[in-house]
């Protein structure tokens, strides 16, 4: 159990080390964090929107690991790793828009 959380954590640093996007999605979330526990809403909504942002950096963790396992493959051009990539890439989309409108339902 030991190996596999510092398995997890050393996930973590390298992926805050080495993608842009991850780091700006864990930080909106440190920073949205004590606005949506603070706020006049609903509990349900609150832990609506707190989902949706653990969603966020879960999609962002599988998209990273997808992308560097295609890159270790080939760094060629390839119609099917390309799709992979976009494919991954659109649920991050996806989850950052349920995170948006889960935001908004708020209000």
């Amino acid at each position: 159990i030991a190996e596999a959380l510092l398995n997890s954590l050393n996930g973590l640093i390298l992926t805050w080390k080495s993608e842009w996007a991850f780091r700006l999605e864990v930080i909106t979330s440190i920073l949205i964090s004590p606005f949506v526990i603070f706020i006049q809403a609903d509990k349900t909504s609150k832990m609506f929107v707190l989902f949706s942002f653990s969603l966020v950096l879960i999609t962002e963790l599988l998209n990273t690991s997808l992308e560097k396992a295609n890159d270790a493959r080939t760094q060629q051009q390839e119609p099917l790793i390309k799709f992979s990539k976009d494919a991954a890439s659109s649920a991050v989309l996806i989850a950052l828009c349920l995170a948006g409108a889960s935001l908004l339902n708020m209000f």
